[in-house]
């Protein structure tokens, strides 16, 4: 054990891993945050004023919960109106989507995601929390090192390409992301008996706060059969991915149930939708160079496929006509 470590120790961490996985990072979390923020805007005065649903100004009134001192609205309120951050914010996430000033953008949502998650944690739906662990983590990465505006810059300027980036904080931010589902799994079973029993899928489903409206009777199909497998796959795919994605052989096999669970929540309990598809934002941070590889393979043998012509020989009247007209 201890030589298998300290052989793959050094490769692990301080080696360098392909950019494009982490610009398609870089570009789906910048769509899902912009698609959140946008969205925020009939409520942002709402949720993050200081006369909005939190009520700053209301005399007598003490809640050490909200407007916390680690966020920027903390030291702004009275100087700037929160108004004005939501067009800041739209700015920021669509140079991060684009990869223009790529860090300078990074440190810019990090900062106003942190301040909204300590101006009103009441409507925290857990996307924020995802994003500002993996924003910092990103300070640290040069996301804008390919498919950016910032490397067609460089282009332009003559200066070289860059297709690499350092590997020790994208393990950092690969080790973060595993270590939600290591730690919440024992979570659910020590606080839903529906994860033991098989039924958690139905009561999720069943609610009026976070199910589908007019879809409960399917997790009666099959006389409950149906709710226990969604339920005990999640299990095993959400106990799979943090133990086997750091394996060649098997992270395909496991980044893919589990993203297509993702996307699967989303559909079903849209009170999640952000959250749940924030994760899906950040899986392609475990992808490799070999991945886009291969999909470029795949890619080019389907092309080939469709552009194959038709050589099969000509059979029956075809054939006799052919060989009644030969070629001159």
């Amino acid at each position: 054990m201890y030589s298998y470590l300290a052989r793959h120790w050094n490769p692990f961490w301080f080696t360098r891993l392909d950019a494009r996985p982490l610009a398609l990072f870089r570009i789906a979390t910048g769509l899902l945050m912009l698609a959140m923020l946008l969205s925020l805007y009939p409520n942002w005065s709402r949720f993050y004023a200081a006369d909005g649903m939190i009520s700053l100004n209301s005399t007598g009134l003490v809640n050490p919960r909200v407007n916390s001192w680690l966020g920027l609205f903390y030291w702004t309120e009275g100087i700037l109106p929160i108004e004005a951050f939501w067009p800041v914010s739209i700015a920021l996430a669509t140079l991060f989507l684009v990869g223009l000033k790529t860090r300078w953008a990074t440190l810019g949502l990090l900062v106003l995601i942190d301040s909204q998650v300590h101006r009103n944690p009441y409507i925290v739906n857990g996307e924020e929390l995802v994003w500002r662990m993996v924003l910092l983590y990103s300070l640290l990465i040069d996301l804008g090192a390919t498919w950016s505006m910032d490397a067609w810059l460089r282009t332009r300027k003559g200066q070289p390409a860059r297709t690499t980036v350092f590997a020790w904080p994208v393990r950092m931010m690969q080790i973060n992301i595993a270590l939600i589902y290591a730690i919440s799994l024992p979570y659910k079973f020590a606080q839903d008996p529906g994860w033991v029993t098989g039924d958690a899928f139905h009561w999720t489903v069943a609610s009026d706060m976070w199910g589908p409206s007019g879809l409960p009777w399917i997790t009666l199909a099959f006389g409950g059969l149906f709710r226990k497998l969604i339920t005990f796959g999640t299990v095993v795919v959400e106990a799979a991915f943090p133990a086997l994605v750091w394996f060649e052989k098997f992270r395909r096999w496991v980044l893919l149930p589990i993203a297509c669970l993702h996307v699967g929540i989303a559909l079903m309990i849209p009170n999640v939708t952000f959250f749940t598809l924030s994760m899906v934002g950040v899986f392609p941070c475990f992808l490799t160079g070999r991945d886009f590889e291969d999909l470029a393979r795949l890619g080019a043998w389907l092309k080939k496929r469709r552009e194959k012509p038709d050589t099969a020989p000509a059979s029956g009247l075809g054939q006799q006509v052919a060989q009644s007209h030969p070629a001159t």
